[in-house]
């Protein structure tokens, strides 16, 4: 199975540390220059994205779009999240890394259409809101609906 949100393959440190990571404030300093006639998807509450849910929000918004419009996604999963297997005692180091996230915050962009029609887009988007675990917005020509 082919995933668009693939695993990152090589990184300085593959643990991270929560505290700078996994912070519940807003997201102040994207500001990305989106395209002026498109419509994207923005988070309103922090959570976590795994590659699955991102995975799952792409193809249905690709189902839905077809040939028509481009999709941009902002978001990959490239925090780890470690764990220990079961029946071991506490202690003896961190855990193997278990899966991949993207912590999300609020008001970050997610995905973006760009180049489709305004209405086409925005049914997209709703649809592919349904498959996230965060809440969200759709933005169209900078106004939320």
């Amino acid at each position: 199975m082919s995933n668009f949100f693939n695993i990152p393959i090589k990184l300085k440190f593959k643990r991270f540390r929560k505290s700078v990571t996994f912070s519940n404030q807003p997201e102040l300093s994207f500001n990305r220059a989106v395209q002026p006639n498109s419509a994207w998807l923005k988070a309103i509450t922090p959570g976590r994205l795994s590659s699955a849910h991102l995975e799952a929000a792409r193809k249905v918004l690709r189902r839905k779009l077809r040939k028509v419009g481009t999709i941009n996604a902002y978001a990959f999963p490239l925090t780890s999240i470690t764990k220990k297997p079961l029946a071991v005692r506490m202690g003896k180091g961190r855990g193997a890394v278990d899966s991949w996230i993207f912590p999300i915050r609020p008001g970050r962009v997610i995905f973006e259409v760009s180049n489709a029609p305004a209405k086409l887009a925005a049914e997209a988007l709703f649809m592919a809101k349904k498959k996230l675990p965060v809440r969200c917005k759709v933005f169209i020509n900078n106004e939320f609906f």
